[in-house]
């Protein structure tokens, strides 16, 4: 199955999180992979302690070229890692900041759709990110929409350790 938290709202990740230990409770193999992310996120330690294989992919930059060889051979190699990554023995995978990795055409999004296909059917697949495209959000299986209503970010303060990340 493929499920989906997006949205502007607070909680996408933390979702993704309690998601992947209740999955590691009943006995799934869980890997959970963030993109977009330094590797500092406060619920590493503690997925990791749970026994889920936690991997960071920082991209190449933020904004791609595609007409740029070297870009496009740096993106077709983080392709083929995350591709590798994902492998049989994991019952349940988190792809935490997909979504936003495809709306910035960083990844091949045909070669990830593709994938994501094929995946459902034996695995539980969780995306997090700001929204789904057209063509992610009519595979889904599960899609639950987190909205920001008031969020301290709008006021100045800084995301705080623990709380934000």
């Amino acid at each position: 199955m493929l499920q989906c938290y997006y949205g502007t709202g607070k909680g996408k990740t933390t979702a993704a999180v309690g998601q992947a230990i209740r999955m590691k409770g009943a006995g799934y193999q869980v890997l959970f992979i963030q993109f977009l992310k330094d590797g500092q996120s406060s619920e590493i330690p503690m997925l990791e302690k749970c026994g889920i294989k936690v991997v960071y992919k920082k991209m190449p930059q933020l904004f791609i070229d595609m007409h740029d060889p070297q870009m496009i051979k740096e993106v077709s190699q983080l392709e083929n890692e995350l591709f590798d990554l994902i492998d049989e023995k994991y019952d349940g995978i988190i792809l935490d900041e997909l979504l936003d990795v495809i709306s910035l055409n960083l990844i091949n999004e045909g070669k990830v759709y593709d994938r994501l296909l094929q995946l459902k059917k034996n695995h539980e697949v969780i995306l997090t990110g700001r929204m789904p495209n057209h063509k992610i959000k009519v595979i889904l299986d599960y899609s639950s929409e987190i909205k920001k209503h008031k969020h301290p970010y709008d006021q100045g303060v800084k995301a705080r350790k623990g709380i934000e990340f």
